[in-house]
């Protein structure tokens, strides 16, 4: 594993974590937090570079199978979907349906992790909405190992990325604003090319990983990096929002992404901290119960004549929903993951 990687894992989760503090506070409702949504843009294209970096010669060798690749990734997305998805419905703040048939029905949709299919607000924000990404991993692996063969020639993935990147930004450009969000943001079809684009990055990786770059040097490329994608999100509030929720992140997120892989500068020497990577390793969990603990929160301090501070609040919640993810990782995501690959692998 790239430690760099992991580490960034844990840092634009606090970005979509920041994004959501609006509903504790409207100090948090201005541009640069919620503009925080990149966070998943980036999880997105990350993906497919580890991925990549995983599994990409496993299954081009044929170490191992489909079979066992799918195996892993439904040990490691289910269990906790399933568990927040419960909680969610337990507490009942995240659902939007009313009536029973219509309960069951996005219910069920959430429960399979097609709800992102479904334009409509409804249902790909239904229950604990943070997992309609789930939605688009779970397309992601089931196209990756039918994208293998297209590695041996990365010209050919990269003419399906920049024919995907055309027609995305056609359609971009056509859609209602009132459907961007429900055709753009969730649905997982259009959220593929970002997958690609993190496929066509390890393919550059492989080739670079070997150069001899210096400490000096890799550092000005890091901190180019980080130049760069800084300044694409501060003038992101002058781009329309359709482009900001995939396409104009592409290229910042990748300079990102293949500047940090090689871990060849200071920054990378920062990031290799052992406490951002155990943040990395637990983001998964916090980013499917961060929402939780803020809106249970909100909705106490409605009904309470008692005030926090947000700058209060907020570090304060951030240390129970870190708490509660170091638990979920370790007592129960780590533990389940490996019962299910032994359950589904008999």
């Amino acid at each position: 594993m790239i430690d760099t990687l992991t580490s960034l894992r844990f840092i634009f989760a606090i970005m979509v974590f920041s994004a959501h503090c609006y509903v504790i506070d409207s100090f948090f409702n201005t541009h640069f937090f919620k503009e925080g949504f990149v966070g998943v843009s980036f999880f997105f294209v990350l993906s497919g570079f580890i991925i990549a970096y995983n599994y990409q010669k496993k299954l081009s060798e044929s170490k191992i199978c489909k079979r066992t690749f799918w195996v892993a990734r439904i040990a490691r997305v289910y269990p906790l979907h399933w568990l927040t998805l419960l909680v969610a419905a337990v507490l009942g703040n995240y659902v939007v349906a009313s009536g029973t048939t219509e309960w069951l029905k996005h219910f069920f949709a959430s429960l399979t992790l097609t709800n992102g299919y479904i334009p409509q607000a409804d249902y790909f924000f239904s229950f604990n909405s943070p997992s309609w990404s789930l939605c688009c991993e779970q397309l992601f692996y089931f196209c990756f190992p039918f994208f293998i063969p297209l590695t041996k020639n990365y010209k050919r993935l990269l003419c399906i990325f920049i024919v995907a990147a055309i027609l995305v930004v056609t359609g971009m450009y056509f859609t209602p604003e009132n459907d961007i969000k429900g055709y753009w943001y969730v649905n997982p079809i259009t959220r593929l090319p970002d997958f690609i684009a993190g496929m066509l990055l390890f393919q550059l990786y492989d080739r670079l990983k070997d150069k001899n770059i210096s400490l000096p040097q890799g550092t000005i490329i890091e901190i180019a990096s980080i130049v760069l994608f800084l300044a694409f999100y501060f003038y992101a509030i002058e781009i329309p929002k359709v482009y900001r929720y995939s396409c104009y992140y592409w290229l910042p997120v990748a300079v990102i992404l293949i500047s940090f892989s090689l871990q060849k500068g200071y920054v990378s020497h920062l990031l290799s901290n052992r406490f951002l990577i155990i943040g990395g390793e637990i983001s998964y969990s916090f980013y499917l119960i961060h929402l939780f603990v803020l809106l249970t929160y909100s909705e106490w301090q409605k009904g309470s004549s008692f005030h926090i501070a947000w700058y209060i609040a907020v570090p304060v919640l951030f240390g129970i929903i870190v708490l509660l993810s170091l638990l979920s990782y370790y007592y129960f995501e780590k533990p389940m993951n490996k019962r299910i690959k032994i359950w589904l692998k008999k």
